[in-house]
């Protein structure tokens, strides 16, 4: 007995740690910085080879100043299974309206290459995911990287595009939530219905066509969600089905706006799975 728990120690000093790296600035504007929060997968003899996928992960935040710091320890989850993560701060709503913040998270992507080497991040596989008004952003991001649209920087040369995208109860229409206030911060407006054409290139469908080329997606939303309601999700899934484009889908039964259980071990593993998936899709 002795000697299979003593074999049982060695197996779990061989699991991958963490390596939290914080406040590095990748963009500023007239003197406001915006910041990344990277947590990279660690082992204490590290290949010096080894290259690990990165997920760009937007925080919610209504659109409003965002906090950084306290779900590190969940994300950090997704560094235990080998993927770096860089949480990006874009400028709120008080700062600056749409699209300034889907510009902040191609601007973050465009600046990682930067950071690769030193932090073993494989920029060939760059992923895209956020939750609530993150993942708002992570959406919008992903489906016009390759296109020109919400932009500031696309004939700079520097790709912005992702693999794919992992949506976690995302506000995807914003006609849907007409008068929920943080919505007409975020467009500068008292009603959604003033200004039809920004709030139409603010809403993902807008970005959604079947001979436009798109990277895979994965959704998540809880059914329950007082928030955000799920059809959001629900309209945005149809859609994109119909135009045959790859995407999955799950619903959280009895699951409100967020919460623990979308850190949990099972969406941990779809979300793994997806991610490898993709990265093995994209290379065939």
């Amino acid at each position: 007995m002795a000697e299979q728990y003593f074999e049982k120690l060695i197996i779990e000093k061989k699991e991958l740690e963490w390596l939290y790296v914080p406040d590095v600035v990748y963009c500023e504007y007239e003197g406001i910085k915006r910041h990344l929060q990277l947590i990279i997968p660690y082992m204490r003899q590290w290949n010096e080879n080894k290259k690990y996928p990165l997920v760009v992960f937007i925080p919610g935040s209504a659109w409003h100043k965002q906090e950084m710091y306290n779900s590190i320890p969940a994300y950090a989850e997704l560094a235990k299974r080998g993927f770096a993560v860089a949480l990006v701060q874009y400028r709120e709503s008080e700062l600056a309206l749409f699209p300034a913040q889907v510009i902040d998270a191609k601007n973050a992507i465009r600046f990682i290459p930067s950071l690769a080497e030193q932090f073993h991040i494989d920029i060939d596989n760059i992923f895209i995911a956020g939750d609530s008004s993150g993942a708002h952003i992570a959406l919008l991001t992903g489906l016009t990287a390759s296109y020109g649209e919400l932009d500031s920087d696309f004939q700079n040369g520097i790709s912005c595009a992702v693999k794919g995208i992992i949506s976690y109860y995302a506000p995807t229409d914003l006609f849907l939530s007409e008068g929920s206030g943080p919505i007409e911060d975020l467009l500068g407006t008292e009603n959604v219905n003033n200004v039809p054409d920004l709030t139409k290139s603010a809403s993902c469908r807008t970005y959604i066509s079947r001979e436009r080329a798109i990277p895979p997606i994965l959704m998540f939303h809880g059914t329950e969600d007082g928030l955000v309601s799920v059809e959001h999700s629900r309209s945005l899934f149809h859609c994109l089905k119909q135009f045959d484009k790859e995407v999955s889908y799950y619903e959280i039964e009895n699951e409100g706006h967020g919460g623990a259980s979308f850190w949990g071990k099972d969406i941990l593993d779809i979300a793994e799975k997806f991610i490898k998936e993709s990265m093995l899709w994209s290379s065939l």
